[in-house]
């Protein structure tokens, strides 16, 4: 019994005095490493070497586009890697310790900036993480960073725009002499990606940039994040096109609205009106700009066009149909236009074969008169009186057979023209219709 007792005992010790010894070499390798290090200079004992910087990025969320401050907001982690040469050793003569954990601000770091930043932080990197440094010197620098950058936005195909937005990081300090970035893989990670529901991300390559600025004749080395976005335009087609292509229905059926109805113009009126407010809507997410017109803003405005010109149209198709007295005969190259070849054309041939009908009798009732006035003379005195009268009543049956004959021909030229207004009314029916097919064609494609 003592002495297995014994053995754990020993076994407990020599298991926990390993682990004790190998935290006390760590601790005092740390305060050897950095008794006299200064993070002001480069790590490399040679003046003329260059650090070589290994550029990463790992994607983690786009935050915002903002179209209209033309801004780009991404949440993303730096993975950098370079080597220190003033953090070695030989692990085996420190209890074999092969790495150790430096918070980022006790060391050198390559200054990277966001150049492109547009946020108060300048887009510098802040030391919020520790580091992890290998006997061998190579440090691993993994920064989970915000960056604000500004994004120049082309919003002529919104909502079925395609944007890339730009991140330009690099040194700002060190030029590539001193200080060179590759980069580890040619595109961005995109493992821990969150999907945006606004944007689809369709490509993140990376490149590496050499410049030379005219302040400084040596080269710069700076890495450019392509961020290649494509807009999800379901939101817009479902609370903005559909309504609108729905007012665009029913704009080319209103129509059918008989002109003497009185509720034709009411009709197009109110869906010029719906169609303002969505305009009004859309302006609001887009940014004020003179420069170019989204797609879906000329979408609108050619809808609120054709209104118009259904508008223009109904006031002109009434105005046809009630053509005040005395009205004129339709002109014969209307009358052919319109009651002949067009009624043909829209299957409109009961209207085409009415034509307008003058009745030529005035000169027969003239002449009857005139012969029953000679008629009368010849005739004896005692019956002067009661032909009198019957020339009188003869008169006022002229006068009456004339008045009901214009009237008639006034009726019969008012309903030519309101033939005329219908066919019209078809034929403009038809070309809103066609002009409506052709901009939700080209407009919407």
């Amino acid at each position: 019994m003592e002495t297995s007792l014994g053995v754990l005992l020993l076994t407990v010790l020599f298991t926990w005095i390993p682990g004790s010894i190998s935290q006390d070499e760590a601790i005092a390798l740390k305060s050897s490493l950095l008794s006299n290090y200064d993070k002001s200079l480069r790590p490399v004992k040679s003046a003329s070497t260059a650090v070589n910087v290994d550029f990463d990025i790992s994607l983690k969320q786009i935050i915002e586009l903002a179209e209209k401050e033309q801004t780009f907001r991404i949440n993303m982690w730096l993975r950098l890697y370079w080597v220190d040469e003033y953090l070695m050793w030989n692990a085996s003569e420190h209890g074999g310790v092969d790495s150790l954990t430096i918070h980022s601000s006790d060391i050198w770091r390559p200054d990277i900036f966001l150049y492109n930043n547009i946020a108060e932080t300048y887009g510098i990197i802040d030391a919020i993480t520790d580091v992890t440094v290998t006997s061998a010197g190579r440090v691993t620098y993994l920064q989970p960073a915000i960056f604000t950058s500004s994004c120049p936005v082309d919003i002529s195909r919104f909502p079925f725009d395609k944007q890339e937005c730009i991140l330009e990081f690099g040194s700002w300090v060190y030029t590539g002499v001193k200080l060179n970035i590759s980069l580890v893989n040619p595109t961005a990670d995109r493992g821990i990606f969150t999907t945006n529901e606004e944007w689809i991300l369709n490509g993140v390559p990376m490149e590496r940039k050499v410049a030379i600025y005219t302040c400084c004749p040596e080269p710069y080395v700076s890495i450019l994040l392509k961020m290649q976005l494509e807009r999800r335009s379901f939101f817009y087609m479902f609370n903005m096109v559909v309504p609108c292509a729905i007012l665009m229905i029913l704009n080319v059926f209103g129509f059918y609205i008989p002109p003497d109805s009185g509720e034709r113009m009411g009709f197009f009126m109110t869906i010029l009106l719906a169609l303002v407010v969505f305009l009004q809507v859309l302006s609001d997410s887009l940014p004020k700009t003179s420069t170019t017109t989204p797609q879906l803003g000329q979408f609108f405005a050619a809808t609120i066009a054709l209104v118009g010109f259904s508008c223009l149209a109904s006031i002109v198709v009434i105005r046809l149909s009630y053509s005040s007295p005395p009205s004129r005969p339709l002109p014969r190259w209307l009358r052919l236009l319109l009651l002949r070849y067009l009624a043909r054309l829209f299957c409109m041939n009961t209207i085409a074969g009415e034509k307008h009908v003058v009745h030529p009798a005035k000169e027969g009732a003239d002449d009857f008169s005139d012969q029953e006035f000679e008629a009368i003379q010849q005739k004896d005195a005692p019956s002067l009186s009661l032909d009198l009268s019957v020339r009188e009543i003869a008169r006022y049956s002229r006068e009456y057979s004339a008045q009901a004959r214009e009237k008639k021909e006034e009726e019969e030229d008012q309903d030519e023209w309101k033939m005329a207004a219908l066919v019209l009314d078809r034929a403009l029916m038809c070309a809103v219709g066609l002009a409506t097919i052709t901009v939700c064609v080209i407009l919407l494609r």
